[in-house]
């Protein structure tokens, strides 16, 4: 297998040498120096820990050459005065030369030779060939440096179910695995899925999570030989699961693409238990999401189920990017980008005080090396500063300023619930083509010509889709749609009912994202198009994004909907059902049979199953009146707190010994505390709790001695910090 190491950058080959001083020399790297080091440019310091006894205090030498040539002294003649003042400090005991160039048997003695003549200890050569060999050998250095991914032949190492999946990652990417940056998300991630079995990403849109998480995908593959499968569903998750295989699950926004989807949330609450016994055998699980779909889902989880995915150490903040970070994340994208040499010169200038910008993107920076997002902007400073500050209106006027026929080839995607398969029937094009007013034939020349840029051909399993290139572009093209009232009426007409259900929201209903609006004139058609889907579908849009006049006219369609609010799942605070029985209520069309059924499984809760959910939910409570509050208490005072130990011991047979206790009672004390808080003015019933807690302690006892934890696997972390680099000098060749 053959590398272009030429095409990582210097920069990015420096990265590489990190990994490889510390995997394959054994080398604690201990500093990153600047430019401005006394003449130590691009080099590493450490000191040998192991039992090499010519070692001592150390240089690393990293040598980068865009272009593939031999190494010789003459290239080298530069450091070598270098080299004198190191040794002569005492730091280069031991001087190890790594360089992308071939390097000869003659050209290697005669560096030695002179390096050694100028005071270093001893001076090693390690060129193109060894690096290479290192990269075959070790899929931990491949991990680490995850662009290697990008550069080589997966078949050598992959086996060929495990290389056809990697080759779908990388399809559905593009080229922005070449472009990765190992950030310190990045290695988080890696210590996550390594050590936790999972991770979940989090960040805003365009922060990256997608790009991390291609590379975490094709390193399973290729470290733990995980056959790697996507999935955009609990209810998918729960028919791949195998148990015995080794599977490596990666599930993109999770929660919703754009908005939060409550009515997933339960759905991932009863797939929660088989992912716990999953991770517990050695299944891997990636999942993503936006942070503020996060936010909005954290307390619709039962996180007891899988108590992991509520350790910080697993959730990691991609957007959390150092200054540095973004200056090599800003470099590749331009660098690598299709922005001719005289763009990349006259914006050079600006590119450090982008990197150190709050509102910087990686996303963003794609779209700045990208002649077809950028190619006609000012280069000024104010302009280019705009551009990140403002992306969403920026995008926003890229997908405005199109030709119809390429924004209905948008359409086609947006229509179709953000993936459609190719080739696409006419059936799927046909509505957004009517929108535009363009032919069919050339909607499919625009998709084509959009690949790449706002649109992506990608492949899975069974074939080949077209999707967003980025999420970002539903958002803008939302925005677009919402703007044109005879656009929000095509898009009914057209769109997927799945898609309509995601998309939109009533007048006067508020949805974190960019929904689609309707107003009061288009609920007949609204109804119409949403009647033909599950009734849990129906129920979530009523509960989230419905107003009155709309709930009424659904449920005339739809009466079917109410039989959902005949039973409720425990607790009840976090029953989706439960949510669409309010949202009635205080829309005033709750049938009052369905209220008595509401406020029976509540009472029921509390005295059965310690259920606090009419306390922790103000607007459960609100349902009752302030006798029925009032006679509620009375028997939790009477019923409940007599029955303390039965509760506790039915919890702790529920227990599975796979689970960690730490957290497993929880629930129960915090709802002890709530109905506690509740009675404090007729008395004082801290006895109750002291005899919980005690309980308590005596079943988490017993679960310890029976608790039977996955063991962990190690993977490849870097324990390097490299420090800020000189930016300007990192932007030095960003127009070669």
């Amino acid at each position: 297998m053959t590398y272009p190491l030429h095409l990582l950058g210097w920069k990015a080959f420096q990265d590489l040498c990190i990994a490889l001083a510390e995997e394959c020399l054994r080398r604690p790297v201990q500093n990153f120096l600047p430019g401005n080091d006394a003449g130590r440019d691009g080099a590493f310091v450490g000191r040998w820990d192991g039992d090499d006894p010519g070692a001592g205090a150390s240089t690393i030498q990293c040598k980068f050459t865009s272009k593939p040539s031999n190494l010789s002294l003459s290239i080298l003649s530069e450091e070598l005065e270098k080299a004198r003042k190191l040794a002569k400090r005492r730091l280069a005991a031991d001087y190890i030369i790594l360089t992308n160039h071939a390097v000869s048997g003659a050209s290697e003695l005669k560096i030695k030779e002179a390096f050694e003549k100028h005071g270093v200890g001893r001076c090693r050569v390690f060129g193109y060939e060894w690096i290479v060999r290192q990269v075959r050998s070790s899929p931990r250095l491949r991990m680490m440096a995850p662009r290697l991914y990008g550069l080589g032949d997966l078949n050598e190492f992959l086996d060929e179910r495990a290389y056809a999946q990697a080759q779908l990652i990388l399809s559905a990417m593009g080229n922005d695995l070449q472009r990765l940056v190992v950030t310190e998300a990045h290695r988080k991630s890696v210590r996550a899925i390594s050590a936790h079995n999972l991770v979940l990403l989090l960040g805003a849109p365009a922060a990256g999570k997608s790009t991390i998480g291609a590379s975490l995908a094709i390193g399973a593959a290729d470290i733990w030989q995980c056959a790697t499968i996507k999935v955009t569903s609990p209810q998918e998750l729960r028919e791949r699961l195998s148990p015995g295989d080794r599977q490596f699950f990666w599930i993109d926004d999770a929660w919703g693409n754009t908005q939060y989807q409550r009515q997933t949330s339960e759905l991932w609450n009863q797939v929660f238990p088989l992912m716990q016994a999953a991770v517990a055998s050695g299944a891997r699980f990636l999942m993503t999401s936006r942070d503020y779909i996060w936010q909005a889902a954290r307390g619709d989880l039962k996180f007891q189920a899988l108590p992991i995915l509520s350790k910080s150490q697993v959730v990691i903040n991609v957007h959390e990017l150092s200054t540095q970070e973004k200056a090599q994340i800003l470099y590749n994208h331009v660098k690598l980008g299709d922005q001719p040499p005289a763009f990349r010169a006259e914006i050079k200038p600006s590119l450090p005080e982008i990197a150190e910008r709050k509102d910087f993107l990686p996303e963003t920076a794609r779209r700045l090396g990208s002649s077809f997002f950028a190619g006609a902007i000012d280069t000024s400073r104010e302009s280019l500063l705009k551009f990140f500050a403002e992306p969403e209106q920026f995008l926003l006027e890229t997908i405005t300023n199109l030709s119809a026929d390429c924004r209905a080839a948008i359409a086609v995607v947006f229509m179709n619930g953000a993936q459609v398969r190719s080739p696409v029937s006419e059936k799927d094009i046909a509505p957004a083509a009517n929108a535009f007013g363009v032919t069919i034939g050339a909607v499919r020349e625009q998709l084509v010509a959009l690949n790449g840029s706002l649109l992506l051909l990608s492949a899975d399993d069974h074939g080949q889709f077209w999707t967003y290139k980025h999420p970002t572009v539903s958002d803008a093209f939302a925005h677009y749609v919402a703007q044109n009232a005879e656009l929000v009426d095509i898009y009914l007409r057209g769109a997927k009912p799945d898609s309509i259900a995601r998309e939109v929201v009533c007048a006067g209903c508020i949805v974190t994202g960019a929904p689609v609006i309707v107003p009061d004139s288009l609920h007949g058609l609204l109804a119409k198009r949403l009647s033909s889907l599950e009734d849990y579908r129906i129920a979530s849009f009523l509960s989230y994004r419905a107003n009155k006049t709309f709930s009424l006219l659904m449920l005339g369609k739809r009466p079917d909907v109410l039989d959902r609010l005949l039973h409720y799942h425990i607790p009840i605070k976090d029953d989706t059902d439960a949510d669409l029985a309010i949202k009635l209520h205080d829309q005033g069309l709750l049938p009052s049979e369905h209220l008595q059924k509401l406020k029976s499984a509540l009472e029921n809760a509390a005295i059965e199953h310690a259920d606090a959910s009419f306390l922790q939910q103000p607007r459960l409570g609100a349902i009752f009146t302030d006798d029925e509050r009032e006679a509620l208490l009375d028997r939790i005072e009477t019923e409940l707190f007599q029955r303390i130990d039965d509760q506790i011991s039915h919890l702790r047979g529920e227990w599975d010994s796979d689970s960690p206790p730490d957290e497993y009672f929880d629930l129960f004390e915090s709802a002890l505390r709530t109905f506690v808080s509740a009675l404090s003015c007729r008395g004082d019933y801290s006895n109750v709790l002291r005899a919980a807690s005690d309980g308590i302690s005596r079943a988490l006892s017993d679960m310890y001695d029976d608790y039977r934890p996955s063991p962990s696997t190690t993977a490849p972390t870097s324990s390097s910090t490299p420090q800020h680099a000189a930016l300007s000098s990192l932007f030095r060749d960003v127009d070669e």
